[in-house]
């Protein structure tokens, strides 16, 4: 078998050398694909070859096996099954070795747009910059069946210093755009090129000198530019405008893009600024949809952490109604509303009808999945959610919000393992952000570990909510420290800070002071906190089961278990 064994190891070198060279010959993108085919193809004729001749230092030998009249004794001897073994080894390695390129070869219509880097003199208009790469993104997003990388994604790499194939490598597109802009005035300077992930060599390239005032056709331009440098692949209709002007007043845009830039800090200095500059673009432009769907999303964004929830989910629900009123085609609109529906309304059926909605008009849209995701528990969906979540994390992958809310379905579940490998998959996405940090705490609580819980709840990020130390004080509570969490606890509830109340009652419940959480919980109930849909399902509540002011809260909330 040794003639098989020397095909595969040839056809294998055969394959990795055509997959480097041929790319720098200029040859077709479709020729390394035909050497594996021709490769894989001429293996079946090595094997039986290889069955009936073998090499030896005498030169090519037939084999006993290959004789017409070889005995069926000979047929089940030792040196024929060591040869099948050899057979089977060497189909393996051939399979390796085509198994790696199709396991991580990307498709064909897949893009990712980095962020375009600000070259203007003043470092504040990289909002700017920024909001050109998400435009072009989101008209790139709207070409049938064209694969684009999510904006986290591609943001994953900003200020990087990476070469461009291997972040293609890495988010498994076969085409980049990169570029720059710089603003002066009212004067805009765009540059992008469109970059082959095989080759590194550039499909398309152009620089853009206008005036702010055709900004929206700079970005048509770019993106149509684009998909007719890939026509063969994306398709699509040569006529259609990608970027449609949302509104007429340039002052309202470029304010909407400051907006998203501080929105998508998701600190909570940044999302109040994000909400005053939203206004701001209001005041130019009254009817700019995406300006209220924009201030929609940042009080979801600022509820129950940073804001009461009967403050921020009303003003939540009235932007995003707006924004459908302006705009009925607007799915962050919708997703918002649906949100809001289910995390403060509880109208879990109402919510759970408009996200499925929202999912079904654009099945690549994160966001939608997340919401529909974080609705589904509230009606016994648990398993459900999970699977959205996963849904959510597959289509943007490096979102440390997305990855964050499959660790905490996963801890609902009680798959400690898995819920703190995708904790810590968050935390390295953002390493700023506390709310994964309290899922990997909480899972070492339910591993009785408080000391390591301990850890996690003591960090600097926890450190920027107040409600943080709540989670303090139950590690000391689990490590039997009960008069220091009482003493947290009790300082807390003096406190004039906004508090999450269901967080409050968890605390008391890991004391043992039965009144003093179902008391945190009827406040939670009053302040509408969203905490409380997932009552039923969140292990930090198993102390409360047993009793009968646990069962009629669950009631009076409208949850469902699992049937």
């Amino acid at each position: 078998m040794r003639l098989a064994v020397i095909y595969a190891v040839a056809g294998w070198i055969v394959i990795e050398a055509a997959d480097v060279i041929f790319p720098a010959l200029l040859l077709p993108e479709w020729t390394p694909r035909l050497i594996v085919a021709v490769v894989l193809l001429g293996f079946p004729i090595a094997v039986l070859l290889a069955w009936m001749f073998d090499l030896t230092p005498g030169g090519v030998k037939r084999t006993r096996r290959g004789e017409l009249d070889a005995a069926p004794s000979d047929m089940g001897s030792g040196r024929d099954a060591s040869d099948a073994g050899g057979l089977v080894d060497a189909v393996g390695a051939a399979a390796a070795a085509a198994a790696p390129a199709a396991a991580t070869a990307p498709a064909d219509r897949s893009i990712a747009v980095l962020p375009f880097v600000n070259m203007s003199d003043d470092r504040d208009n990289e909002y700017f910059s920024d909001g050109m790469t998400e435009e072009i993104l989101n008209a790139l997003a709207k070409v049938r069946d064209l694969r684009v990388a999510s904006r986290t994604s591609s943001f994953a790499f900003k200020g990087e210093d990476s070469d461009v194939l291997e972040i293609a490598r890495k988010l498994r597109v076969a085409t980049v755009v990169e570029g720059s802009v710089r603003k002066a005035g009212n004067r805009i300077r765009v540059t992008a090129q469109l970059i082959s992930a095989t080759d590194g060599y550039h499909l398309w390239s152009e620089s853009y000198d206008r005036e702010l005032e055709d900004v929206f056709r700079v970005q048509d331009d770019i993106a149509r530019s684009i998909v007719d440098a890939l026509k063969v692949e994306l398709g699509g209709e040569s006529g259609e405008h990608l970027v449609e002007p949302e509104t007429a007043d340039v002052e309202a845009y470029t304010l909407y893009l400051k907006g998203r830039f501080f929105f998508n800090r998701y600190s909570e200095v940044d999302l109040k600024r994000s909400l005053d500059i939203y206004r701001r673009a209001l005041e130019h432009d009254p009817a700019y949809a995406r300006a209220y769907a924009g201030m929609a999303d940042t009080w979801m964004q600022l509820a129950d952490d940073w804001v009461a929830p009967d403050e921020a989910y009303p003003e939540a629900r009235k932007a995003a109604e707006k924004a459908i009123a302006l705009d009925p085609r607007l799915p962050e609109a919708h997703t918002a509303l649906g949100k809001v529906l289910g995390w403060f309304e509880w109208d879990f059926d109402a919510a759970e009808l408009a996200l499925r909605r929202a999912v079904g008009a654009n099945r690549r849209y994160g966001d939608a999945h997340w919401g529909l995701g974080s609705i589904l528990p509230a009606t016994g969906l648990l398993d459900d959610a999970v699977e959205e979540m996963r849904l959510a994390v597959s289509i943007d992958p490096l979102s440390p919000v997305f990855n964050y809310w499959l660790s905490r379905f996963l801890y609902f579940r009680r798959q400690l393992d898995e819920a703190k490998e995708e904790a810590h998959r968050a935390i390295e996405l953002d390493p700023g952000s506390f709310r994964p940090r309290l899922i990997l705490g909480l899972c070492h609580l339910l591993e009785e570990r408080p000391e390591e819980a301990l850890k996690a709840f003591e960090s600097d990020a926890v450190g920027t909510v107040v409600s943080g130390r709540i989670f303090v004080a139950r590690a000391h509570a689990a490590a039997g420290r009960h008069d220091e969490a009482r003493r947290i606890l009790r300082e807390l509830d003096a406190s004039e800070e906004y508090l999450r109340s269901e967080f409050m009652a968890a605390g008391w419940a890991a004391l043992g002071d039965l009144d003093r959480a179902f008391a945190a919980l009827e406040q939670a109930y009053e302040d509408r906190s969203a905490g409380l849909i997932y009552l039923h399902v969140d292990p930090s509540y198993d102390p409360l089961r047993h009793d009968e002011r646990y069962h009629d809260l669950v009631r009076r909330i409208g949850l469902r278990s699992e049937a």
